[in-house]
C-alpha cells in the first residue's frame, strides 16, 4: 500500500521565520523515522520564493524584523503547484501567513488536508484583541487592555493619559498579532510606556496595552482524541532566568529558563487550567491542538491566549507536555497528522 505523503510546510513571511523552520526541521525529522510516510518539506523562503526539498539548512534562532505580508503573487501560485502531490500538509508556520488563517483558507480551496486548526479559528486566536472578547463573553477570566490602531488613533501623547487612567502600571506593550514575544515591552512608568509606543507607533500595526499581571507563568495544550474529545496536557510552569518575562531568548536559548512538566501547583488550580484550556479551545472553534498562556495571580489563573501552532522546537511546551502525558516526539506528530487525515492513517 501506498505511503501517505505527507508535505511539512515552513519558513514563511513573518518575525518568526526562524522558529518555524526549527520547529519543521523536528517534525521533518520525526514523520521520517516512522517510515510510514513519504515526506518531503515545503520552505518558504524570506524572500517569499518556494522550495521543496528533502535537504534541510541548519538555521541559527533569531528573531526577525516584524512582517506583516504575504509572499508575493508570483511566488505564491508557483509554490502552490508543488502542493500537488500532498496527502496531507504539516503547518510547521509561525505567525503572519501561515497562523492567521491565511494558509489555511488557501488549503481549503484546493481541498487539501492539513494539521491544526481551521482559518476561522487561526485568524480569531491571533488577534489577540478578538480573542480575549470572546473569552470574556464566556466568561473566562482574562486581563484587562487597551487596544490601539496606530493609524486611527490620536497621537501617543493623547493616549497615555488615558492608558494611565485605565490601567496604571506596570503595563505590557505587544502586538496585537504575533507571536515568539517579538515586539513586546515592558513599561513600568510614563517614559517607557512612550519609548514602547515610539518604538512600535511607526510600523502602523495594532497594538495592545495590557496590565502586566503578577504571578506564576503558566502554559496547558490540549490535544484532540479520534473521537473527538478535547484531552488537556500536563500544566507547565515557566521560570525564566534572562529578562523580565518568557522572552524570545528565554524561550528559545539552550538553558533560557525551567519548564516544570508537571507544575507545582496545587489540584484545584491544575483542573481549572486544564478546564480553561479545553474552554478556550472549543470557543475559537480550534481544532486538532492547541496552548493556552496562563498567569496564575493571587486570585487564580487568568488567560492570556490561545496558541493554534505552538512550537515544535527541541526547547517546545507542547512536546513537553505531549512526554509528560505519554506520547514521545514522533507519536505526538503521528497524532497530529492521523488527525488532519480524519483517522484514515492506520
Amino acid at each position: 500500500m501506498a505511503k501517505v505523503h505527507v508535505t511539512v510546510l515552513m519558513g514563511g513571511p513573518s518575525a518568526e521565520y526562524s522558529v518555524s523552520m526549527a520547529s519543521g526541521r523536528m517534525v521533518f525529522y520525526a514523520l521520517t523515522s516512522l517510515d510510514e510516510f513519504e515526506v518531503d518539506a515545503l520552505i518558504i523562503h524570506e524572500n517569499g520564493e518556494w522550495e521543496k526539498t528533502r535537504s534541510l539548512p541548519d538555521d541559527v534562532m533569531h528573531p526577525a524584523a516584524l512582517v506583516h505580508a504575504a509572499p508575493p503573487r508570483s511566488s505564491t501560485l508557483a509554490g502552490l503547484h508543488l502542493l500537488e502531490d500532498a496527502d496531507v500538509v504539516f503547518l510547521a508556520l509561525h505567525g503572519t501567513f501561515g497562523e492567521d488563517g491565511t494558509i489555511q483558507a488557501v488549503l481549503d480551496s484546493l481541498h487539501i488536508p492539513y494539521t491544526g486548526s481551521g482559518a476561522l479559528a487561526s485568524a480569531l486566536a491571533m488577534n489577540k484583541h478578538r480573542a480575549k472578547e470572546l473569552f470574556q463573553f464566556y466568561g473566562l477570566p482574562t486581563g484587562h487592555e487597551f487596544y490601539i490602531v496606530p493609524s486611527q488613533a490620536e497621537s501617543i501623547a493623547r493616549l497615555i493619559p488615558q492608558i494611565e487612567t485605565r490601567l496604571g502600571y506596570p503595563l505590557v506593550v505587544k502586538p496585537n498579532e504575533g507571536g515568539s514575544s517579538v515586539g513586546i515591552h515592558m513599561a513600568d512608568n510614563q517614559e517607557q510606556l512612550q519609548r514602547a509606543l515610539e518604538q512600535e507607533w511607526s510600523s502602523n500595526i495594532p497594538l495592545l496595552v495590557e496590565k502586566k499581571l503578577l504571578g506564576r507563568e503558566l502554559t496547558c495544550a490540549v490535544l484532540e482524541d479520534e473521537d473527538g474529545s478535547t484531552v488537556p496536557l500536563p500544566v507547565i510552569e515557566i521560570v525564566p532566568h534572562t529578562g523580565q518575562f518568557f522572552d524570545f531568548t528565554a524561550k528559545y536559548a539552550d538553558g533560557g529558563s525551567d519548564e516544570i512538566c508537571p507544575a507545582a501547583i496545587d489540584q484545584k488550580n491544575t483542573r481549572r487550567i486544564q478546564d480553561l484550556a479545553v474552554r478556550a479551545h472549543q470557543i475559537l472553534g480550534c481544532r486538532g491542538f492547541s496552548r493556552s498562556d496562563f498567569i496564575l495571580t493571587a486570585g487564580g489563573p487568568v488567560l492570556l491566549e490561545l496558541n493554534t501552532i505552538p512550537g515544535m522546537t527541541p526547547n517546545s511546551l507542547l512536546p513537553k507536555a505531549a512526554k509528560a502525558f505519554g506520547l514521545d516526539f514522533a507519536q505526538l506528530m503521528k497524532r497530529l497528522v492521523k488527525l488532519a487525515l480524519g483517522n484514515s492513517v492506520e
